[in-house]
């Protein structure tokens, strides 16, 4: 009997009180232990954490051992977005699998909060006044930072998820409301007047002007970082654009899977779990094309963010052959394993290793 990803989420809070590990929720805590959102379409949302850079081995250690006791397939380390040589540039991205019932459980890690290449905040500031919240038994930010964070989730969410936004200003007013003073006075000391300006043009619905606000903002924000401290800027600023040509480019969270699949039906099988994988939030985006096509642009601007290529191939150059294997959990296994194998691993069960260990010598 597998563990609920509502368990393996208690477990993950209470070790690390127990383990006194410096960390803070970041946000969407609302329903936790359950990650899903009446509010979303999605089956379940990630766990966003700020955690102390000299706690991260202990962080991974816990993982590890909440994924094998609670009865995961594997649990793994994407470093896709942690190669900046800027610490508050990085994200650490863990993954949890489990491929009967399929599951999916992912910890993003941060350790800054940007405005463009600039921290608004930095790790050491997003940990300060941290609080324990215990109807949930964890432990969040500060919900000045927090809201500070949901304005400009606003704007970025603005055209997009319209049930983000809704949530997000929601939440914004109601703190506004809750601690007028508090929140008035830490907006004009974190950014400036403006954001209060902003969260007025917000309360009257008037999100033209909100957006036009908080791009003066940002703005503003960006000029006086600079002149504060006119060498780390520039170099925040390239070590940003390097790092985003290098996901672009080279070092793509998403990937392409040669399958060999001579028949439709065995195709449609493929087909059917890549649909499934994407209604359970294992990613977020997924597409088949004939083998010899070359990446387009969309291609390379899905693939940063996780997508998977499904390209169908002869048996000679497959990462996956799926000849002989139509039944839909030896598909899932084979799917799985060659994502595993691209990420370090920080926990794997025996079965998975041994087709984890087959996808390498395929793919090489």
């Amino acid at each position: 009997m597998s563990t609920p990803i509502e368990t393996t989420v208690e477990r993950l809070f209470r070790v690390l009180e127990a383990r006194k590990i410096r960390y803070a929720v970041l946000r969407n805590y609302e329903y936790f232990p359950s990650l899903h959102r009446p509010d979303e379409s999605s089956p379940h949302t990630d766990i966003d954490l700020v955690v102390n850079s000299r706690d991260l081995d202990k962080f991974r250690q816990i993982l590890s051992g909440i994924a094998e006791l609670d009865g995961w397939d594997a649990l793994t380390e994407c470093d896709h977005w942690a190669h900046s040589p800027v610490r508050h540039h990085n994200i650490e991205v863990f993954r949890f699998y489990r491929l009967d019932p399929l599951d999916y459980l992912q910890i993003d890690v941060f350790h800054g909060f940007l405005i463009w290449a600039f921290p608004l905040f930095n790790e050491e500031q997003l940990l300060a006044g941290r609080l324990y919240d215990e109807s949930r038994s964890l432990t969040r930010v500060d919900p000045l930072k927090e809201n500070v964070f949901r304005l400009f989730q606003i704007a970025g969410h603005y055209g997009g998820s319209e049930r983000k936004v809704a949530r997000y200003r929601r939440g914004v007013l109601a703190f506004r409301a809750a601690e007028p003073a508090l929140f008035e006075q830490g907006l004009r000391a974190i950014v400036s007047s403006l954001a209060v300006d902003a969260v007025d043009a917000l309360e009257r619905s008037h999100l033209t002007t909100f957006l036009q606000k908080i791009w003066k903002v940002r703005l503003r924000f960006v000029m006086r970082f600079a002149l504060r401290d006119p060498l780390a800027a520039p170099l925040y600023v390239i070590c940003r654009l390097i790092d985003h040509a290098n996901r672009f480019l080279m070092r793509q969270c998403g990937c392409v899977i040669r399958v060999y699949a001579p028949s439709e039906f065995q195709r449609g099988i493929l087909r059917g779990l890549m649909s499934e994988l994407l209604d359970y939030s294992f990613i977020d985006h997924w597409k088949e094309c004939e083998a010899g096509i070359p990446r387009s642009w969309h291609d390379h601007l899905i693939m940063e963010q996780g997508a998977i290529v499904i390209e169908w191939t002869g048996r000679s150059g497959a990462h996956v052959d799926l000849s002989t294997a139509p039944d839909r959990l030896i598909c899932a296994c084979a799917i799985l394993s060659f994502l595993v194998a691209r990420h370090k691993r920080l926990y794997c069960r025996p079965h998975l290793a041994d087709s984890v260990l087959y996808e390498e010598e395929v793919a090489g």
